[in-house]
């Protein structure tokens, strides 16, 4: 299996784990989202969907499977931007699991970017 591959299953992986966490740590209320538990989970749907669709492309190294390995690995730095630097509360995301996670997302994240731009760019 190739290292982008296995990057961007890591890093799949890594954002499902922080978003089981985050409906523990009751998310939509840390950003104020105008839903409750239901409607972050159906916001979650096309999320999931993208992730296993990404995994299908970027495993036979396809444009839009390298565009999704960019926006996956954005998304795996998102947790760290979201609550290390933006909405840092020390009550919240701060177990040793939960910074485990959020930090290994940060860098498997950008891993994922740099491989999908480095494959992207090396097909055309």
């Amino acid at each position: 299996m190739r290292p982008i591959t296995l990057f961007f299953i890591l890093n799949a992986t890594l954002l499902i784990l922080h978003e089981i966490e985050s409906s523990y740590e009751k998310e939509w209320e840390i950003l104020r989202l105008p839903v409750k538990i239901s409607g972050f989970l159906i916001l979650h749907i096309p999320i999931i969907l993208l992730l296993f669709y990404g995994v299908v492309e970027i495993k036979k190294l396809t444009p839009i499977g390298l565009i999704l390995g960019i926006v996956i690995g954005i998304g795996g730095m998102i947790p760290f931007l979201v609550h290390k630097v933006i909405v840092n509360r020390k009550d919240k995301f701060n177990m040793k699991i939960s910074n485990i996670i959020i930090y290994t997302n940060l860098i498997s994240g950008i891993i994922t970017i740099v491989l999908s731009i480095n494959s992207l760019v090396s097909i055309k």
